[in-house]
């Protein structure tokens, strides 16, 4: 009898640990389930997540008008589809081809050995140095040549990867708008969800790590993917007004330079070598000038974008953007080039948050 009752609590509470092994190994075979099934919309819906996040104050300011979440959300949605969707759609098929195209003029333009300008040579004091650095730069070696398409080659690659990747991007950014479209439409039901869910594991204080998530990704979002788009906007459509060939892919150049943070050096290049076409071609008028002119303005708005737009309330290590960047691009290709430091700007934030933090019964 003694024996019976002292193995009684042993299988009893055997038996309990094999209940939660079980339970845990079904609800894990269950996100495992979830998971396959979401994997080929993933990068959409990281996607459609982060754009969510970021339009969200102007969903509130129509709603605030008056507006249902529901008839803001179609507002938003049509205007995607009109200025990103349809553009995108039409410009992916040619823009790959137009920038590889580029690419191999730019290089042939160089291997030219083209002299500089008279005006240029004829300066005081800096002509003759600029024309003797000039001259060494093009200077046809075979050291020179080797060098020079040791850093060409990459660049081209990377050019035109990302505008292929452009083309593939349209099917996960069609569920991106759908996606984000479910959040502007019912996004105050689902903020409460979440909050809830994780206050119910981690307290209030993990529940206000929602806000600063939501901060960053609009900081982020704004400062660096957004400047970088009107850089390429502006670019584009002053190289339109110049009639300079070529201005949706050198438009896409100057984006993808704005993003990757070097912009300030290459977007040079990118208005030098159409204010050069302009000067061999028709000389220095009207339109050359207007593109030098433009070209500085695009060059330099970062400076007055990237503090108007990201504010004050977000403060991001350079080389984090650089990572993010990039290594977005080599996981997820060209959306990544927007994910990529959105997460990075998102864990950074969450971090910081985490370490201002006062451990519990200490004074605050």
């Amino acid at each position: 009898m003694q024996d019976q009752q002292d193995w009684r609590p042993l299988t009893i509470g055997t038996a309990s640990l094999m209940e939660k092994f079980a339970l845990l190994l079904l609800f894990s075979l269950l996100l495992i389930g979830v998971y396959l099934v979401l994997r080929p919309f993933m990068l959409g819906l990281v996607f459609g997540a982060i754009l969510a996040v970021a339009a969200w104050p102007l969903r509130s300011w129509l709603v605030g008008k008056g507006l249902s979440g529901l008839v803001a959300a179609g507002i938003m949605l049509t205007a995607l589809l009109v200025f990103v969707l349809v553009p995108m759609a039409l410009a992916a098929p040619g823009l790959a081809l137009g920038v590889k195209q580029l690419a191999e003029q730019g290089m042939g333009w160089i291997a030219s050995s083209p002299p500089l300008p008279g005006w240029i040579t004829g300066l005081p004091l800096v002509g003759p140095k600029m024309a003797a650095t000039w001259d060494g730069l093009l200077a046809q070696t075979p050291e020179s040549n080797a060098m020079l398409m040791s850093y060409a080659q990459p660049v081209r690659q990377f050019l035109t990867n990302a505008a292929l990747g452009l083309a593939a991007s349209i099917m996960d950014v069609a569920v991106a708008l759908i996606v984000a479209t479910t959040f502007w439409s019912r996004g105050d039901r689902m903020a409460l969800v979440l909050h809830d869910s994780l206050a119910r594991l981690g307290g209030p204080q993990l529940a206000a790590l929602t806000d600063v998530a939501a901060s960053a990704t609009r900081g982020v979002f704004y400062g660096i993917v957004g400047t970088a788009v009107i850089q390429g906007l502006l670019m584009w459509a002053g190289l339109v007004l110049a009639g300079v060939p070529g201005a949706a892919p050198l438009g896409f150049v100057t984006l993808i330079f704005a993003i990757s943070q070097f912009g300030g050096a290459l977007i040079n290049l990118v208005w030098g070598g159409a204010a050069w076409w302009l000067y061999s071609t028709s000389g220095m008028g009207p339109a050359f000038w207007f593109v030098v002119a433009w070209g500085v303005m695009v060059t330099f708005s970062d400076n007055l974008l990237k503090p108007l737009l990201i504010g004050s309330s977000l403060k991001l290590p350079l080389m984090l953007v650089i990572l993010g960047v990039f290594g977005g691009f080599l996981s997820f290709g060209f959306l990544g080039l927007f994910i990529g430091p959105t997460l990075l700007a998102v864990a950074f934030e969450l971090l910081a948050a985490w370490r201002r933090r006062k451990p519990e019964g200490q004074a605050q």
